[in-house]
Formats: structure tokens, sequence, C-alpha cells
């Protein structure tokens, strides 16, 4: 497939890169010089320098033969006319990165869809998602979700007490069941496995499931948690995103208390949000924080517009007792530094971006692929062919063909998600989360394509 991109930010060419990975024809358009020499120095991705609204720049790329348009430059207008001209040039796919809420609201005057845009991609609303996805299964480690949140994919250390503990896969999957779910990933001192079902689960274990959204309490149970548990929510920052982000939870959670330093912009909050305690401080004022008794809360998100404010405040959240912090953070260079000093999590805007442009991508099947944390280990997705290897057989009988130690997590039926086992029949059309080495990647996708 052969995809033109327009801005060469960090979601730009992490698209590039995840793209090309995938043996896909990558074009890359960049207009600023010091972006694209960096890119073109560190990188053999094909990049253009111009202004990817020119038709010349465009037909150098090879928009005539393109399947799809990207266009993620900071500047929503320029995304929009992109995206119009690559209906000109009959492109079928054409996506764009809006910022403003002036395209994107349901009232708005504006239809995209006749300026050129299939896909929208909402920034905020993105980094707002890749939050509650923590928020929602509390102490967890990682969390990836597929299939528009229907499929979710949760790590977590495994802790003395828990239900567990000295258990083999297969018993636990045994006890979870008409509430399927699965083990994917292992890390034991150091060592990161894919785990069969005669793995049995010590203290101290890292470990990663996948289930859909109706066996997340049978998971949760597992490590002593549960989303029903109460939730004490403290959200700093002055961003659109803390806004979204204290409506949005507004409704599940029990408590939600917004710090605010901009006094006008905390007046206009009080007015939006109905359920929400406005404060109008600094949540890097210990005094603040004790005011709402952060000591007390589960959660604290720094969502504001500065990197330091957020990692400070989160610091000093945890000093004073809050269970889990969460900071949002343009940074990419520094993820391990901020784990060690403390920070829970961490969430970079560009990148859930690109994850989402990814996911929205995997509609006109490409697979995405999802790297578990750090390790060797990545999460693929498809689309099984009408001929491949697989298609057509029980597993049981085809499991030898399948590269030693890569597993199907799941496979995805319409709106159906199923938990394989050695009887499934892996049916064309079918989508497939597939556990493999990133060494096999390759090779196992060889096996789903037509003969």
């Amino acid at each position: 497939m052969r995809i033109v991109i327009v801005g060469g930010g960090i979601v730009g060419f992490s698209l590039a890169e995840h793209l090309r990975y995938e043996n896909h024809d990558i074009v890359l358009i960049e207009k600023e010089r010091a972006a694209y020499e960096r890119i073109r120095d560190k990188t053999d991705i094909q990049i253009l320098l111009g202004n990817g609204s020119s038709p010349r720049l465009l037909e150098a790329a090879g928009i005539k033969k393109a399947d799809m348009v990207i266009a993620v430059t900071p500047n929503d207008e320029l995304n929009i006319l992109i995206c119009g001209i690559a209906r000109q040039y009959e492109v079928d796919t054409r996506i764009a990165r809006i910022r403003s809420s002036e395209f994107r609201d349901g009232d708005a005057s504006i239809d995209l869809v006749n300026m050129g845009v299939t896909r929208i991609i909402d920034p905020e609303s993105v980094v707002v998602d890749s939050i509650i996805q923590f928020v929602e299964t509390p102490g967890a480690s990682d969390a990836v979700n597929f299939q528009e949140g229907d499929v979710l994919m949760r790590g977590y250390r495994v802790r003395a007490g828990m239900p567990l503990v000295d258990k083999s896969l297969i018993e636990i999957r045994r006890e979870a069941g008409e509430h399927p779910l699965l083990f994917i990933a292992a890390i034991r001192d150091g060592e990161a496995i894919i785990p069969d079902g005669r793995y049995v689960i010590r203290e101290g274990d890292d470990i990663f499931g996948i289930f859909h959204r109706s066996s997340l309490e049978t998971y949760l149970k597992l490590f002593n948690h549960s989303s029903k548990e109460s939730k004490n929510i403290i959200i700093a920052g002055d961003s659109l995103t803390a806004l979204l982000l204290a409506d949005a939870l507004q409704s599940s959670a029990d408590r939600v208390v917004l710090i605010d330093p901009d006094a006008e912009h905390a007046a206009e909050a009080a007015d939006i949000l109905n359920n929400v305690e406005i404060v109008n401080g600094e949540a890097t004022d210990s005094t603040i924080l004790n005011e709402v008794y952060v000591r007390n809360a589960d959660f604290f998100i720094a969502a504001s517009k500065e990197n330091e404010y957020n990692v400070l405040s989160t610091l000093l959240a945890k000093t004073e007792g809050a269970r889990e912090v969460i900071a949002v953070i343009t940074d990419i260079k520094h993820d391990r530094l901020y784990s060690s000093i403390g920070i829970d999590h961490i969430i970079h805007p560009r990148l859930a971006i690109a994850r989402e442009i990814l996911e929205s991508i995997h509609r006109v099947q490409i697979g995405r692929v999802v790297r578990i944390r750090n390790l060797d280990i990545e999460a693929i997705r498809i689309t099984a062919a009408e001929n491949s290897p697989i298609t057509g057989k029980p597993l049981q009988h085809v499991r030898s063909r399948i590269q030693k130690g890569s597993i199907i997590g799941t496979v995805l039926r319409g709106d159906e998600m199923i938990i394989p086992d050695g009887n499934t029949v892996i049916e064309p059309g079918d989508q497939m989360i597939i556990i493999t080495y990133s060494r096999n990647v390759a090779r196992v996708r060889k096996l789903f394509k037509s003969r």
C-alpha cells in the first residue's frame, strides 16, 4: 500500500516508522528544513522537503497512485486542504488531525467529509482516552485498547495474596469460565517470555493479559482490584485536555477535583462542569494539595500545557500520599527517568495520536503493531486471507506451522471476540491479535496471506 504522510513531527515520523516496518510504501513530506534533515539523516524513509499542500510536491510523492494520505501537520486548515486535494486525486482514505472544536463539534456548520476528510483524529480526546485506560483499571502497569475499546490488554505486577499466585495459566483460564481471558506475556527475573498454559505465576512476575471488556471484572479480581472501587480523582491544569478529562470522569468517579492555576479558566470550567470541584491554585503548592486532600486521591493527573509543571506536581502529589499519579509529557526522551523518580504513568500525546491513527488505518487492512513495554514482544493484528495456509483448519492441526513462541491471543469475527483453543477454525476475514517475538513478525504474517 502506498501512503503519503504530510507532517514530519513526532506523530508523522512515528507513523512512518510503524508503517514502513509493515512493508508499506511510505513517503513523508516535511516543510521545516531542520526536521527534514534530522529525519533524512536518521532513517531511510523517503522524505521530501516542502509544503504538503503543493500539488506538484504531492505528485512527486506519488499521490496519483496513493491508497492513503495522512495529514498530521500542526495546522488544522492545512490538514483539511491536503485531504481535499487528495480527494481530487481519488485517494480512497484521507485522515486529518484536527484540533479545533470549531471543526469537530457535532453542531459544527462545516462538513469535513464534503471537504475531503474521511477520518478525523482529535488529539485531546485521544489523550483523554489514554488516561482513562489506566483509571478504569487501577494498579495496571501497562494499558492498551483494541477494537475501539472492546478488547483490552493490561499488565500488572503480581503481589503476595493475589488469587492467581502459584496457579498455572490453564487453571486460571478454566476458573474464568464464561469470562475468557488469556495471558500473553510475562517477565520474571528480568527475562521476558510468551508463556504456555503450563506456566505457573509467581509473586514478583509482571504479567500481561488480553480480554474482552465483558471480562474486565474477572480479570481485575485476579489482582485484588475492581473497576467499581471508589475513585477519588484530582486533575491539575488549565488545558483543554484537563477540562475534557474532568468532564469524562465526573459521571463515573465518586469525586473529581480540578485544580486550575488560571482564575478565568477556572471560572469557565465551573460553568461547564456541574459535578466537579474547581479550585483556583497551583498544584505545585503543597498547601493547595493538602486543601483538596490529595492524600486520599486514588489518582492525581497532571494535564497542563507545561511539562515541568506536570512533572513537579505529580511528584509532589505522590510525596503527599496520592496512590497513582499520571503526567502528560510531550518530551519522550526521559521515560525511564520519570518512572524511576516515582511517576506511575507517562502519557505522550503525540505517540498516543500516532497509535490512534494506526488503529484507524487497520480498518483498511493494515496490521497494527504494539510493542509490549520495552520488551522484544509485540502484539500484531492480522486479517486472515481467503487462501492462507492457516484458514479453514482447526488450530490444533496447524499449530506446528505457527512460529514457536507465538500465540493467537484473540480472534475478532464481526462483533464477536473469541479466545481461541485447539478446536477454533480461522475463517477468511477473521482479524487476529497475535503475540510473538519481534524477530518472528515477518514469518508469522506470511501464514495468513494468500498462497
